[in-house]
């Protein structure tokens, strides 16, 4: 078969996997991506992660944001003529289709290639069944729930030792107003979509306000540092809100 001139061959099975990769993170760093493709998608090398990103790169498909200045290696997202390719190849979300009029805000590259970080960790250590993203929730939401649901900003099944939780994560960059706060306690407690919930905090002082903010809340919720949960996983320190505020590690929070 003969391809008019300019014509790119994209593939549903390389390509199609690292598009949505990166929409549905949002924005995403370069290793980030080497190292989820390698791990998930069947990719063999860094090498063939880059000439692959390459070819998305010089056909539009995703760009390189202007806020990768201050990394040390490019952040990637999504193009308005990516999502236009994937919605062809039957891969659309309700949650940012290609009319969006934007797909990825300066404020939510930190919190995207955070969670992205998250997601990497619990892959590496072979702890993590499945990983669905915030905008794949609130797509489903938009179709299937009623009411008031969590659009959680992920949703893990983590598997130990032959048993599965699924935990609903949370990364909180800045704190929310005390009214929101009364919101998400009356969320939690009605919620049935994760087992418990685990929130992440760059800092200490956001952990504890946290911690005091969802007392007396009818779901199994912890608390813990996201970078010190990157690192020690299972033997993480997990702040609960128990009446007695225990602190265990992740593996008794998820399984006693």
């Amino acid at each position: 078969m003969r391809y008019r001139k300019g014509y790119v061959a994209l593939s549903d099975e390389r390509d199609v996997p690292v598009l949505v990769l990166i929409r549905n993170a949002r924005a995403i760093t370069f290793d980030q991506i080497c190292a989820l493709a390698t791990m998930e998608g069947g990719e063999s090398s860094r090498r063939s992660v880059c000439w692959r990103l390459k070819r998305l790169e010089d056909c539009e498909l995703i760009r390189r944001m202007t806020y990768d200045r201050f990394f040390s290696q490019p952040i990637f997202a999504i193009t308005p003529l990516g999502l236009q390719f994937l919605e062809f190849r039957g891969y659309s979300l309700l949650s940012l289709p290609s009319t969006a009029k934007s797909i990825v805000r300066k404020s939510q590259i930190l919190h995207s290639v955070e969670l992205v970080g998250i997601r990497v960790a619990l892959t590496q250590k072979g702890l993590l069944k499945s990983w669905r993203w915030e905008l794949e929730i609130v797509s489903r939401n938009l179709v299937y729930e009623t009411g008031k649901m969590k659009d959680y900003d992920a949703l893990a099944e983590i598997a130990v030792d032959g048993s599965t939780k699924c935990v609903a994560i949370e990364f909180e960059r800045t704190l929310k107003g005390s009214g929101r706060y009364e919101e998400l306690r009356s969320i939690f407690s009605a919620d049935q979509g994760a087992d418990c919930v685990l929130y992440l905090t760059p800092n200490s002082e956001i952990l504890y306000i946290l911690a005091l903010e969802m007392r007396n809340v009818g779901k199994r919720i912890g608390f813990a540092l996201s970078s010190t949960f990157q690192s020690e996983l299972l033997d993480a320190s997990i702040l609960t809100n128990s009446a007695a505020n225990e602190v265990i590690t992740f593996r008794q929070f998820l399984f006693e």
